[in-house]
């Protein structure tokens, strides 16, 4: 749940919180992902990866958008062309526009793998899977 600054993470059997995350401005989204990571993003402009373990910070992709993130989705790979269950690639959206996509195993990266300004503004974003094509090898 998000309220403000704080975070909070519930058990769902009976709602006690399990941890409360304390951010230094207003967190607008949130999204957990399966490899046990919280991801949020707000005000600060930052992406947050908290572990729902410990309740410490895992990475912080910092100035990740230069206006504030208003949504963020972890992606998974919905056919299971690359073999991996655990999440890794990230997207978020701001209110500037811009749609970017993360590698979040590479967290000291500056730059993005890819973005796409929509020239619109953005409230929220929504997804949960990707499809990967193979490369084609002339072979019919």
């Amino acid at each position: 749940m998000v309220v403000k600054e704080k975070v909070s993470v519930h058990q769902t059997e009976d709602a006690r919180i399990l941890f409360e995350f304390e951010c230094p401005k207003p967190v607008l989204c949130a999204t957990p992902a399966k490899n046990g990571l919280l991801y949020t993003g707000g005000e600060d402009r930052n992406i947050t990866a908290w572990d729902i373990k410990t309740g410490k910070v895992a990475y912080c992709l910092e100035e990740a958008h230069t206006a504030r993130v208003k949504g963020i989705v972890a992606l998974t790979d919905s056919d299971g062309a690359t073999g991996d269950d655990n999440p890794y690639l990230v997207a978020s959206a701001s209110s500037d526009g811009i749609i970017r996509v993360w590698d979040v195993r590479m967290a000291a990266r500056e730059k993005p793998l890819t973005e796409h300004n929509t020239r619109s503004r953005l409230t929220c974003l929504a997804g949960s899977s990707l499809k990967f094509k193979r490369p084609q090898d002339g072979k019919s």
